[in-house]
């Protein structure tokens, strides 16, 4: 049988309860990680159970991978889900604990891509580059409202420092994408027409598992897999959420761009269109289209090759 371990993950403290017993506390640092991984391995602990935090996660979630032992990064939503379905209503770090080990206890480990540094830090330059991004785009938005003195000086003075330092982070996850991998996988995926570089960047960076599961996981894993609302005679609207947000963004963008030239997708959306599909339900279904196709080009390793129709066949 399992022995799982349970890590509620805090700013300062872990507090770690193996198959939902006694909780220990440890400092989110290196030391106290440290500790937890020779507690763990004393415990002979299989598995361990952590929630998403926005970060806190990643110093613990590298070194006990880097040390062999599996640890799933649960959802928090699913967790609390979980725990107010277990009759638990109160919520502490120590509750939390107990609950993530028997989360780990009922749930399997999912199947994951184990992320490298070099990933991870290609992931990074596109977060950091999207961020600057963002904030680039509302300053602009508040120079289109006419504002005058300090305030305007402030904003432009800000949108000079913004475009010095994309134009940084361009350059950085450029020389990041010309490792000899990277630079091969993006080539891979720049042969589907619609997929430029950035969108082979976050590929690389955001979903690490193209290759390496079946159509449906995918597309469920980045949010492209229509959710049923059925009830007896009822059939409700299909529509896709939750996933991978950044991955979908950047599909999106491209399926717009494969749509506009002749080609296999343009003629897949339009043949969509002419049986009655909304605009917006034909470009879903070549964004599912495209990653399907990237999966395949990851597994096979060999580039895309169009097949051209003449006009009249």
């Amino acid at each position: 049988m399992e022995i799982i371990a349970g890590i509620d993950v805090g700013k300062q403290w872990l507090d770690v309860s193996i198959d939902g017993g006694r909780v220990k506390r440890y400092e989110n640092n290196s030391e106290g990680i440290s500790e937890i991984v020779l507690t763990l391995c004393t415990g002979q602990v299989s598995r361990a159970v952590c929630e998403a935090t926005g970060g806190y996660e990643r110093g613990l979630v590298q070194t006990l991978r880097a040390e062999g032992i599996e640890i799933q990064v649960a959802h928090p939503n699913k967790v609390r889900a979980f725990a107010q379905a277990c009759g638990l209503l109160a919520k502490t770090d120590r509750i939390d604990a107990q609950v993530l080990a028997r989360y780990g206890q009922v749930f399997d480990q999912p199947p994951c891509q184990r992320m490298d540094g070099e990933v991870l830090k290609l992931r990074d330059l596109l977060r950091r580059r999207q961020q600057l991004m963002t904030t680039r785009v509302q300053e602009m938005n508040r120079l289109e409202k006419q504002i005058a003195g300090p305030m305007r000086a402030s904003c432009e003075r800000h949108l000079v420092w913004l475009n010095v330092e994309i134009k940084a982070l361009n350059k950085a996850y450029e020389t990041q994408l010309s490792c000899q991998d990277f630079s091969q996988q993006a080539k891979l995926y720049q042969s589907v027409r619609g997929i430029g570089q950035l969108t082979a960047t976050t590929l690389i960076a955001e979903l690490p598992e193209l290759g390496h599961c079946n159509g449906k996981s995918l597309t469920a894993l980045v949010g492209l897999a229509p959710w049923s609302r059925d009830s007896g005679q009822h059939r409700g609207y299909r529509s896709i959420r939750g996933g991978r947000a950044t991955v979908r963004k950047a599909l999106y963008m491209a399926a717009l761009s494969a749509i506009r030239v002749e080609g296999e997708m343009r003629r897949f959306y339009q043949g969509l269109r002419k049986r009655g599909k909304a605009g917006k339900v034909a470009l879903v279904a070549v964004m599912r289209k495209l990653l399907l196709l990237l999966n395949v080009i990851a597994k096979r390793g060999t580039p895309w090759v169009e097949i051209y129709v003449l006009p009249g066949k």
